[in-house]
């Protein structure tokens, strides 16, 4: 009986940056609609949030209990809350195919994150096209 070595499985390339069930590698994207070179894509995204301030609820409280107590209860009411719904479209374009992934954002600091993919995800396609650019000859 001899014992024959495993083969190594080749290493499966390491995903950049994920936006929803978008992905991104050095190379490619995927989606769920297809996965295509990173140089022949446009991204785009659209935020739809909403951003309302309220005066929230434990602040009509304290002015009630201490309205009969402190008249400077009433600088309760100057308390605000910011609150931010809706969700942003990421959209990726490649040739005459197309996906658009909604993701949900319930504050400002999962808005920011989700724009901030989306810019760096843009800046790898920069990349790859340069890449492109550099590795074809011109004539």
């Amino acid at each position: 009986m001899t014992i024959v070595p495993a083969q190594p499985t080749p290493a499966q390339p390491q995903f950049l940056v994920g936006i929803g069930n978008v992905n991104a590698t050095d190379y490619w994207i995927v989606t769920p609609a297809g996965t295509w070179p990173l140089a022949d894509i446009n991204v785009t995204s659209h935020d739809q949030t909403s951003t309302t301030t309220h005066t929230p609820a434990w602040a009509i409280v304290m002015v009630v209990i201490f309205i009969w107590f402190f008249l400077l209860s009433l600088l309760f009411l100057l308390a605000k809350e910011t609150r931010v719904s809706g969700y942003v479209a990421v959209h990726i374009q490649a040739g005459s195919q197309s996906f658009t992934e909604q993701i949900p954002v319930w504050n400002a600091q999962q808005r920011a994150d989700v724009l901030q993919r989306v810019a760096y995800l843009q800046g790898l396609v920069g990349q790859a096209r340069y890449r492109q650019a550099q590795q074809t000859p011109l004539s």
